[in-house]
């Protein structure tokens, strides 16, 4: 009975973690372009263009720490991937902090897989990146 009660909990709280993604907005047309370009120009080690997709305070500190830049870029698998899915999107919204609503997108490649989060200001809102990180899993 125990074990029937724990089941039927997890599975209320995961179907309302689902809804809670459900209700947030995808990011708009506008940020999903942003997201992708910054994401290719990384890749492809044009990083003047990539900079230029970063909000200031952001930009500066990939301009002072240009080693973690490069190193983010030679990370990224080459080539074409075969799919792209948001996985998981949040706002956060912190007393004395500016709101962060994050993005979580799993890229497939056919050796790789790569969860690139990105950040921006809110839903529908500014196409600069405010944060971002790339981790890649596989060969």
């Amino acid at each position: 009975m125990k074990t029937r009660l724990m089941l039927l909990t997890a599975a209320i709280a995961l179907s309302g973690c689902n809804n809670a993604m459900d209700s947030m907005p995808d990011p708009s047309p506008e940020q999903e372009k942003a997201a992708q370009v910054a994401y290719e120009d990384l890749r492809d080690g044009k990083y003047d263009e990539f900079l230029a997709q970063l909000e200031p305070k952001l930009q500066a500190e990939f301009q002072n720490n240009e080693k973690i830049m490069k190193r983010f870029s030679r990370s990224i698998p080459q080539g074409e991937y075969k799919s792209k899915t948001i996985m998981r999107k949040n706002l956060e919204e912190n007393n004395g902090k500016p709101s962060e609503y994050k993005v979580s997108y799993e890229i497939a490649y056919p050796k790789n897989l790569v969860q690139y989060d990105v950040s921006f200001d809110r839903p529908n809102g500014s196409t600069k990146i405010r944060n971002f990180n790339i981790q890649v899993f596989g060969e």
